[in-house]
């Protein structure tokens, strides 16, 4: 079978088996792409609808949203004026799960885990609907790059579905344990089965990406035509890397456990947010922040009506654009975003530092650094004067290396930060497979 039947037959029983299950994602595709024709007043004016619907059906069926606070805010409103709604704050979702979810029972109810990297895992519940017009987001994105449902795919994640995988035409390696003969397994299925997306953490496919060009130098330039990124932040040297060693089209997603797909990279580079599926406000406090500021962002669910989410406030950070992409597509932009607000870091003289500064001043170590010296590296805060940084090396890591990374949290938490360098065989991951660059060491560990 050659590529495209192949491609095809996927495809079909893809959408053939999720219509089965009551998600009918081929027909919210099609909807979705007449959606993104739609010239900017009218795209606006079909979100405000989706929104005002959400609104009402929440207010009509969610217990929590007639008690406490939305009672009373909601009793001098109508429920459809957002302004008027508080932000749901995330914890909620772990302490009054059950009364976020709807009266109205419905069939195929399913649930969706966070990863748990937080310490508690957040467990929203999603209709057949919401899931089918969550995926089709998800397939309409890629759409734009040309690549159909149903590709040949590589997918480097915590964990799959043989079943669902298989029809998906997509083969895992699960980033939970991603050890040397791991890597060794995606780098045989690139070789050998061209696929046409790469597809996962950012983390993982940078590694593997090193891994190819350190272990299979003859490789031929152009592993993979397109490799799409996401699960965790991205910076700037991951895709780099990516695009270098893959010779890939990379772009990236954004999603949620509480929202599923929020934002997509366009062709054009913007990440349009998908405001046919969320509704994003950014917060400043319990204030909406004024055009183009930097802040919370604050997100509702425009399908889920097995536990609808209104003003859910989620953790990230970011920014919106006043200013349309040239792309032409009615979606807002995401200008900017950084992962969880929680994830900041105290400096030497007390200051408070977002761990994703290690990330970017990781670029200029790893491209420097030769090829296959350093597999991965997690810089871990024992305290606001005392960390350790593990490296997963081969040959070639060095004392000048080991002073370059001292560099990175001298210039980033101060000068009198005392910095070990531990070199060890594998870097741990979370349990769920994603990866960050940075930790807290607990209390009992340091």
């Amino acid at each position: 079978m050659n590529h495209r039947a192949e491609q095809r037959f996927h495809k079909n029983l893809y959408y053939t088996l999720q219509s089965l299950r009551g998600r009918h994602v081929g027909p919210f595709v099609r909807r979705l792409q007449s959606w993104e024709q739609l010239d900017r007043a009218s795209f606006e004016h079909l979100t405000r609808m989706l929104l005002s619907d959400a609104l009402r059906y929440a207010r009509s069926q969610v217990p929590l949203y007639s008690s406490g606070a939305w009672q009373s805010s909601l009793s001098r409103a109508s429920a459809d004026e957002l302004s008027a709604w508080p932000v749901l704050e995330r914890k909620m979702l772990i302490t009054h799960r059950e009364q976020l979810q709807t009266r109205r029972f419905a069939l195929g109810v399913f649930p969706r885990h966070s990863s748990g990297s937080t310490g508690e895992v957040v467990t929203v519940r999603y209709n057949p609907h919401a899931g089918g017009w969550s995926w089709a987001q998800e397939y309409r994105s890629m759409h734009w790059f040309g690549i159909p449902t149903g590709s040949r795919t590589l997918l480097l994640w915590g964990g799959g579905h043989p079943l669902l995988d298989w029809v998906r035409n997509c083969r895992v390696f699960s980033t939970k344990n991603l050890t040397f003969d791991q890597l060794e397994r995606a780098t045989n299925y690139l070789l050998e089965q061209r696929p046409m997306l790469c597809m996962g953490l950012p983390s993982a496919i940078a590694q593997l990406a090193r891994h190819v060009r350190a272990h299979r130098p003859q490789a031929p330039a152009q592993l993979v035509p397109f490799v799409k990124l996401g699960g965790e932040q991205v910076y700037p040297f991951q895709r780099d890397e990516i695009a270098q060693h893959f010779g890939a089209r990379v772009f990236e997603s954004y999603g949620s456990t509480e929202m599923g797909p929020i934002a997509h990279e366009c062709p054009a580079g913007s990440r349009h947010v998908m405001a046919d599926h969320v509704h994003l406000e950014i917060f400043n406090g319990d204030e909406p922040a004024r055009p183009g500021e930097f802040g919370d962002l604050v997100l509702t669910s425009l399908f889920n009506r097995a536990m609808p989410l209104v003003r859910c406030r989620i953790g990230d950070r970011g920014r919106l654009s006043p200013d349309p992409c040239p792309c032409g597509l009615p979606h807002p932009v995401l200008s900017e975003l950084v992962g969880r607000a929680a994830d900041m870091f105290v400096t030497a003289d007390g200051k408070l530092v977002h761990g994703s500064e290690i990330g970017r001043r990781l670029q200029l170590f790893l491209s420097q650094a030769p090829l296959g010296s350093v597999a991965q590296v997690l810089f871990q805060q024992k305290n606001a004067s005392h960390w350790n940084v593990l490296v997963e090396s081969a040959a070639g890591f060095n004392d000048e290396l080991a002073a370059q990374l001292r560099q990175i949290v001298h210039s980033t938490f101060g000068e009198s930060c005392r910095v070990d360098i531990e070199r060890v065989t594998l870097v741990p991951r979370e349990k769920s497979g994603k990866y960050r660059y940075y930790r807290r060491l607990p209390e009992s560990a340091h």
